[in-house]
C-alpha cells in the first residue's frame, strides 16, 4: 500500500479548498481558461497552493480541472492538453518544495492529486462513453507521468461520465482514485445527480469501477452531511466531502459565495459523525476555512466502521 493510500485508509485527511474562485479574485475572467494560468500566471497558482499548504492541506489538487481534450476543445485548445496539465503538476510540486523548505521539515508529507473534471458534454448524447473515456485517459496519462500521487475525479453529474474517467485512469495507472459527484435534493427529499443518478447507485458503481474513496462536492454543506450519511450506510470506504461556501450569486459581474468559514466549520462535527473522512472545500471556500478544518482533524486516526 502506498503512503497516500495508507493515509486515506487510516486517518482523517485535509483536502484543499477552491481554486477557480481564488483565481477569480486574482483577475481570472469568465472568458479565461483557468488551466492557461498554469503557463501565464504560474506564480499566482503556486501562491494559492502555498496558502492551502500553510493552512494544513495534506492533499492539494492540480489546476487541471478542465484539462481533458474534449473540455479544452471548447476553447480550441485540445492540442495544448500536455502543456497545460504538465505545467499544473509542476507548479503543485514547486509549491510543496517551497512549503517544506520554509517550514524546514520533510516529515510532514503533502500529496498532489491530479484533478479531472467533466468534459462539458453530455455522455451518451453529445459524445459516446468511449470518447469520454479516451479523453480522460489522455489527461490521466499526462498527469501520471508528470508525477501526481493520486487522482481525484470530481464534480461529476453523470454517472456514466464518472465511470468513464475512473475506468480510463485504471487502464493507464495504478495510483489511487477518489471519485466525487454532485448531488442535489429533489422536491421529494431524495438526493440525485442532475442526470438522475441515486446515491446508492453512484457509490456502488464507482467503487466497482476502481475508486478507493467516493463522495460528494460542489453543493451545500448542510445537505451534504445527509448525502455522506447515506453513503456511510452503504460502504465503509473513505468518504470525501467538500462543499461550496453556499449558493453562488453574481455581484459586479463576479460569482460570489456568502457562507463564511466560521459558519461552515459548525458542520464539521456533523460531517465526521455522518462518515466523512476526507474533508475540504469547493467553490468559494478559502485557506481560512481549510485552516479551521486542519486544526480539528489533521493527523486524527479515523474509526473503521463495520457495515
Amino acid at each position: 500500500m502506498s503512503d497516500i493510500s495508507k493515509l486515506i485508509m487510516e486517518e482523517y485527511v485535509v483536502l484543499d479548498g477552491a481554486m477557480g474562485t481564488q483565481l477569480q479574485e486574482r483577475g481570472l475572467t469568465p472568458e479565461d481558461l483557468p488551466e492557461e494560468w498554469n503557463v501565464t500566471h504560474g506564480d499566482v497558482v503556486k501562491d494559492i497552493h502555498l496558502a492551502y499548504l500553510k493552512a494544513g492541506s495534506q492533499i492539494i489538487e492540480t489546476n487541471t480541472f478542465g484539462g481533458n481534450p474534449i473540455k479544452l476543445s471548447i476553447k480550441n485548445r485540445e492540442d495544448d492538453a500536455e502543456l497545460l496539465n504538465k505545467a499544473g503538476v509542476k507548479i503543485a510540486k514547486r509549491a510543496i518544495e517551497i512549503f517544506k523548505k520554509n517550514e524546514n521539515t520533510d516529515d510532514d508529507e503533502r500529496y498532489i492529486a491530479g484533478s479531472i473534471g467533466p468534459t462539458g458534454k453530455i455522455v451518451n448524447m453529445d459524445i459516446k462513453k468511449e470518447e469520454a473515456k479516451e479523453a480522460f485517459k489522455i489527461q490521466a496519462k499526462i498527469l501520471d507521468r508528470a508525477g501526481i500521487d493520486l487522482f481525484i475525479v470530481e464534480t461529476m453529474m453523470h454517472l456514466d461520465e464518472a465511470v468513464s474517467a475512473v475506468e480510463g485512469i485504471k487502464e493507464i495507472s495504478n495510483k489511487p482514485i477518489i471519485a466525487s459527484m454532485v448531488f442535489n435534493k429533489t422536491k421529494k427529499g431524495e438526493f440525485r445527480t442532475l442526470f438522475g443518478n441515486r446515491v446508492e447507485e453512484a457509490v456502488k458503481t464507482l467503487l466497482s469501477a476502481g475508486a478507493i474513496a467516493v463522495g460528494t462536492n460542489c453543493g451545500l454543506i448542510d445537505e451534504y452531511v445527509e448525502v455522506i450519511r447515506k453513503m456511510r450506510e452503504i460502504t465503509d470506504v473513505p468518504l470525501v466531502m467538500y462543499p461550496n461556501a453556499g449558493l453562488p450569486r453574481l455581484e459586479n459581474n463576479r460569482t460570489v459565495f456568502d457562507q463564511t468559514p466560521e459558519y461552515m466549520i459548525k458542520f464539521l462535527d456533523d460531517s465526521i459523525e455522518a462518515g466523512a473522512t476526507i474533508i475540504g472545500g469547493c467553490c468559494g471556500t478559502t485557506p481560512e476555512y481549510i485552516s479551521l478544518i486542519a486544526k480539528r482533524i489533521k493527523g486524527k486516526p479515523r474509526p473503521i466502521k463495520n457495515i
